[in-house]
């Protein structure tokens, strides 16, 4: 139970400095609604075309906003020396690194309950359980991946480089299954091949992972 406290208040520390900045969330929503707005213009969609383009258009912006809300979990601690003390705290590394990659996930659902409807309402997408499932647990395991990253290419001037380079192929299994599982069930049948139950397996495999390696970054 403490370690439980102390990773949700160092997510809400997070999610509180970002909603006094107001930044990333208003910024994030406007990019979203502009590549809605660009992909309806692009696509000639119709009820049956849209299946197929939409998975596409929906891991493009999935992808993007995960890199700018990852990309800034770690940074502007590390500019000012708060992560450091952070560190000194009996929290732990661990724990930092969970309350860091729980509020980013918080952002980056926020921004999908803008995103989802938006697809409907732009593009025609179909959108039921299958869909907000399969987003929410690809979200998970790329939220780890991309936090753990995220604090090691902190450390250095081209991070907003690097952490695509890093976190890029790691992503590919949980976006590769994630749009077949989208794909599927904006079609109407059913999921062939379990790809929720497999989201969930790369999601346990990369937290676990994930918090055994931040020991070693955060206190490298």
């Amino acid at each position: 139970m403490n370690g439980w406290r102390a990773v949700r208040a160092v997510a809400l520390r997070d999610l509180r400095a970002e909603t006094r900045g107001g930044e990333l969330i208003p910024a994030m929503t406007q990019f979203v609604v502009l590549a809605l707005i660009i992909a309806n213009f692009a696509f000639d969609l119709d009820r049956v075309s849209a299946p197929r383009i939409s998975p596409g258009v929906l891991w493009m912006v999935i992808v993007f906003t995960a890199l700018i809300a990852f990309g800034r979990a770690f940074a502007a601690d590390r500019e000012n020396g708060s992560l450091d003390a952070m560190l000194l705290s009996p929290a732990g590394a661990a724990t930092i690194f969970l309350g860091k990659a729980l509020a980013a996930v918080v952002f980056m659902l926020v921004i999908e309950a803008f995103l989802l409807p938006g697809m409907a309402v732009f593009l025609g997408s179909p959108i039921n359980l299958e869909v907000v499932a399969a987003v929410v647990l690809a979200t998970l395991g790329m939220a780890a991946l991309g936090s753990l990253f995220a604090a090691l290419a902190a450390r250095t001037r081209a991070r907003e480089i690097l952490l695509p380079v890093l976190v890029l192929p790691l992503w590919i299994p949980l976006i590769v299954v994630g749009s077949r599982a989208v794909e599927e069930a904006m079609g109407g049948g059913a999921l062939q091949g379990q790809p929720l139950p497999l989201l969930l397996d790369f999601d346990i495999l990369f937290v676990v992972v994930a918090t055994l390696a931040a020991r070693f970054v955060l206190d490298d």
